[in-house]
């Protein structure tokens, strides 16, 4: 055998190892703007709330920082959900989709009416991720409190062998 019929397959190993070192190491983008208006603020949490979930490390306990991340932009859009801000349908969703992220059953419940305001919008029912979003989080919010769901968006697997 040649030495290039071995040579390939090393290039190809080495390509991939340098590819999950370089993305377990880059370092994440701030989880949240302290400035900017309203709608700036919530469409970046939200953008790396999904970035966050998009990388590797978020799913190796030594490496993540999802939940720190996670509850920073929770505590933002609670800040701006409690004040007197009328929130755009758009904003809405931002913010329901940061506290549906969240582990508590009261935020749940803010997630759903959030996303059920905002796929009330004219011009959000025909977004496929605002509609998800209003079913995702009233399951979620009907199975933290022990209840059925309603739209079966909680991808429960399961097996049942007769």
């Amino acid at each position: 055998m040649s030495k290039r019929y071995f040579s390939i397959p090393i290039i190809i190993i080495a390509v991939c190892i340098f590819g999950l070192l370089s993305a377990l190491l880059r370092p994440y983008d701030t989880a949240i703007l302290d400035s900017g208006s309203t709608s700036e603020r919530l469409q970046y949490a939200y953008e790396t709330d999904q970035n966050d979930r998009r990388q590797l490390k978020s799913y190796i306990p030594y490496l993540s920082k999802l939940k720190e991340r996670d509850d920073l932009r929770l505590n933002q859009a609670k800040r701006i959900d409690e004040g007197t801000e009328d929130l755009k349908p758009i904003d809405q969703f931002y913010a329901a989709f940061i506290f549906h992220h969240s582990d508590n059953s009261n935020d749940y419940e803010t997630a759903s009416k959030l996303a059920s305001e905002a796929a009330n919008a004219r011009h959000l029912q025909d977004h496929y991720l605002v509609q998800w979003l209003n079913k995702a989080a009233y399951d979620r919010w009907m199975v933290s409190m022990g209840k059925a769901e309603k739209y079966n968006t909680q991808n429960k697997f399961s097996i049942e062998i007769d």
